[in-house]
């Protein structure tokens, strides 16, 4: 073997070990999106039972300043609500980008292997 050949096989197994950290990041930001899902279900849940329990104390309460408390209650559940969403949307976005990322590495890594590759079996 040629020092060009050993060149070559450094640069093949490091780009294998570069590729085999990417794919564990890649997992990992999946897995992240994954558990990101499962909090934006949640939060739906919660939401709609916030608006059922807001429905049944409107109905309870009697007199207008028991009325307007529930509208001011109304208000900053839909306020905070807004904000969430925007947030989870946020971080959604960035997780995307991120995984984006990841896997257009990972396509240059292996690229840059079959190019090595094609080198070595000359």
């Amino acid at each position: 073997m040629d020092a060009n050949s050993y060149e070559l096989e450094q640069q093949l197994h490091t780009l294998k070990k570069q590729q085999s950290e990417t794919e564990d990041t890649l997992l990992m930001l999946k897995r992240e999106q994954n558990e990101q899902e499962w909090l934006e279900e949640d939060f739906a849940r919660h939401c709609q039972l916030e608006m059922e329990t807001m429905a049944s104390l409107r109905e309870l309460w009697q007199g207008d300043e028991a009325r307007n408390f529930a509208y001011y209650l109304e208000d900053i559940h839909e306020e905070e609500k807004k904000n969430w969403r925007q947030n989870i949307l946020s971080k959604r976005e960035k997780q995307q980008e991120k995984i984006n990322s990841c896997q257009k590495n990972l396509y240059q890594i292996e690229r840059e292997q079959q190019s090595i590759q094609k080198e070595l079996t000359r």
